[in-house]
């Protein structure tokens, strides 16, 4: 009998333990960080003219599900985000602290995870962990570009 119940303690810690968060992998792992960026459109920017569009974050093979945190995600991808940071929202302490701290370099470093942090908390109501990700991006405004390149102003796109 002794022996039955410690091969079911045994059991139950060992269930504990590959389940506990320490050993499973964040959600963000499934994406894949940000390795490049996408130029899309949503057909509603300045008079729905079909050039215009906005460039994103993304990931080769998952499109926009892609994720960045700390020292991770392309030079690329980095400077779009921290780009709509700046364009998208001047004056706050998000675009303020990536100008202090290097400004548009393309590196997800402390002023990044900052900014993000400040932006999700207070005006995106997503969790603020300061790392961009699909909830992130859908709750952004981007800047949308003529097809020129020229910034024309910011919107939250839908998609």
């Amino acid at each position: 009998m002794r022996i039955g119940v410690l091969g079911a303690l045994a059991l139950l810690f060992a269930a504990g333990l590959t389940a506990s968060p320490m050993m499973t992998a964040p959600a963000h792992a499934a994406y894949g960080p940000c390795n490049t960026t996408v130029k899309r459109t949503d057909g509603l920017g300045s008079g729905g003219n079909p050039g215009n569009h906005y460039n994103i974050p993304a990931r080769t093979g998952n499109g926009l599900s892609c994720y960045m945190e700390y020292q991770t995600g392309s030079e690329l991808a980095v400077m779009r985000l921290q780009m709509a940071i700046v364009y998208c929202y001047p004056g706050t302490y998000a675009a303020r602290r990536i100008d202090d701290t290097g400004g548009i370099d393309g590196s997800y470093g402390t002023g990044t995870v900052d900014a993000v942090r400040w932006l999700q908390a207070n005006r995106l109501g997503v969790s603020a962990d300061g790392d961009y990700g699909p909830a992130t991006r859908e709750q952004m405004e981007w800047p949308l570009y003529t097809e020129s390149g020229r910034f024309i102003t910011c919107l939250n796109p839908p998609f």
